[in-house]
């Protein structure tokens, strides 16, 4: 509200305070009304922080729900140095017996020594043709005048799957040679290498993959310092060979990456890390929106008896004290406390690892079940489809905080109406006021004149 400014206190009255005083009392609607809107935006923000903890509570039902949670699993190796391993969801819970007789190795070539890494080859510009085991080829082209690098480099830039490096291997005349590696393991990736125009500077190129390896698998080409082969491994007594030491397709949703030659024993099981996490994630959530609604509903709580919240605690309390369809909780899971998630006096809930471990060991089907089924009546579907009636469209959060929107909306509209009358008063009060202490100021004065006057003619 604003005020009209004085323009002179002179008078018997304070016109001010008079003023200050009355308004004093015809502010008191205004002052209720502000109250008002302050208590209908608290409860909006108190509302807002519900729904966000229902949402919360919400997003850490869907693995749960659905049972993607109890179907995890990992695989954990006892010999990490041999290999490691991962399980996806579509694993078995099972023992393997794994044995490596080697891993996948990539081709590994070291030619003819050359007395220069940067002197030139003295050959005339050529085509050095590779051809895969696997049925590919590839070629690159050698610039006249080579040397080792510049041949190196030419094969590292034409991207065949080949790198290139040029290495001083000894302290002969001729101790630099040029050295080729397979980017991939596999006996399929085995290469054998020339030069199309078959000239003498650049014959030390030449190199055939079949010929370097005997019939028993003996290396009897020096120049071969590893020979491209598949892993060769055996899962519980199956021989396996594989062209990869990523190894996925031996246990089924188990992918194995292979270290080295030797034994392990692979143990695949529910991931009961995950699992908990994932169940406590839940309680968590949970515990949150209890909180908020304890506080919120206690004496010195903003909603305190407020039919919405006793209603969303009344739901939840319905669905924790409701067993699952179909199960009698004595000889079948039907509560959430048989899976390790007990209900506390204070309203929150707890989690016992240890508890949802074992039931998870004993029967991890029935722990799903408990969260999620197909009679659409577990724990994590029915407090989804609970969320969803409260901040649906038409859920008891989502009107009610419309309507105290609607109602504060109505108010503020109030408040202006009557902060104008208000104003409007406040002028017209010092307008009245001024007058009327400008009329008491001229009366005082011609008193005071008229006392004088007697006073002179008295003493005449």
């Amino acid at each position: 509200m604003t005020s009209a400014s004085i323009t002179s206190s002179t008078g018997p009255l304070d016109v001010q305070g008079l003023v200050s005083q009355l308004m004093g009392v015809a502010q008191q609607p205004l002052l209720q009304m502000e109250t008002t809107v302050s208590s209908y935006s608290s409860q909006i923000s108190d509302y807002g922080n519900l729904s966000s903890d229902l949402t919360s509570l919400q997003s850490s039902l869907s693995s749960l729900s659905s049972g993607q949670f109890i179907n995890t699993f990992a695989a954990t190796s006892s010999n990490t140095t041999v290999l490691n391993a991962t399980a996806s969801t579509t694993a078995q819970s099972g023992l393997f017996n794994v044995t490596v007789g080697n891993l996948a190795t990539a081709q590994n070539l070291a030619y003819t020594g050359q007395a220069s890494e940067t002197a030139s080859l003295g050959n005339s510009a050529d085509t050095m043709n590779f051809t895969f085991a696997g049925g590919t080829a590839a070629t690159v082209n050698i610039p006249a005048n080579a040397t080792l690098e510049d041949i190196s480099n030419a094969i590292n830039s034409a991207g065949v799957g080949v790198s290139a490096s040029v290495v001083k291997a000894d302290n002969s005349t001729t101790p630099y040679r040029l050295v080729l590696t397979g980017n991939t393991v596999g006996a399929g990736n085995s290469f054998s290498t020339s030069a199309t125009s078959g000239q003498s500077a650049l014959s030390f190129l030449g190199f055939d993959a079949s010929a370097a390896v005997n019939s028993s698998g003996v290396i009897t080409d020096s120049r071969l310092t590893a020979q491209a082969q598949d892993a060769n491994l055996t899962v519980n007594g199956l021989a396996m060979v594989e062209s990869s030491n990523t190894v996925t397709d031996a246990i089924n949703g188990v992918s194995m990456t292979l270290s080295q030659a030797g034994s392990s024993t692979l143990t695949v099981a529910p991931n009961t890390s995950s699992i908990k996490s994932d169940v406590q994630t839940f309680v968590s959530a949970f515990n949150q929106l209890q909180g908020d609604i304890t506080s919120l509903s206690s004496n010195s709580g903003g909603l305190e008896g407020d039919y919405t919240l006793v209603n969303l605690q009344s739901q939840m309390d319905n669905i924790l004290n409701t067993p699952i369809s179909g199960a009698n909780g004595t000889t079948t899971v039907a509560y959430l406390a048989q899976v390790g998630v007990s209900l506390q006096k204070d309203g929150t809930l707890a989690l016992d690892a240890t508890d949802l471990t074992n039931a998870v060991t004993n029967n991890s089907a029935a722990v799903a079940n408990v969260f999620g089924n197909s009679n659409n009546d577990g724990f994590a579907q029915r407090f989804n489809t609970q969320i969803n009636n409260f901040l649906g469209p038409n859920g008891l959060i989502t009107t009610r905080t419309a309507s105290l929107n609607s109602q504060m909306k109505d108010v503020q509209a109030q408040e202006a109406q009557e902060t104008t009358r208000l104003n409007t008063l406040n002028s017209s009060y010092l307008t009245q006021y001024s007058a009327l202490n400008a009329a008491l100021a001229a009366m005082e004065q011609t008193s005071t004149s008229m006392t004088a006057m007697l006073s002179s003619a008295a003493a005449a």
